[in-house]
């Protein structure tokens, strides 16, 4: 033995590569719209309702 042993790989590196990838965020992004396309209907309705709420609260 040499005295220095190799560092080892951190898992935080790791993850923080996966994480940082350009492909990631396409890939999240393009899973969101997919869900969003195919419940519109709910969420149309829940944004009306959050401002409606929102109206109604005297908030405005």
């Amino acid at each position: 033995m040499t005295g220095r042993e190799p560092t080892p790989v951190r898992p935080a590196r790791v993850a923080r590569r996966w994480v940082t990838a350009p492909l990631v965020p396409a890939v999240l992004l393009a899973v969101g719209a997919l869900g969003a396309a195919a419940s519109g209907h709910v969420l149309t309705w829940a944004v009306i309702g959050a401002l409606t709420g929102y109206t109604l609260s005297g908030s405005v």
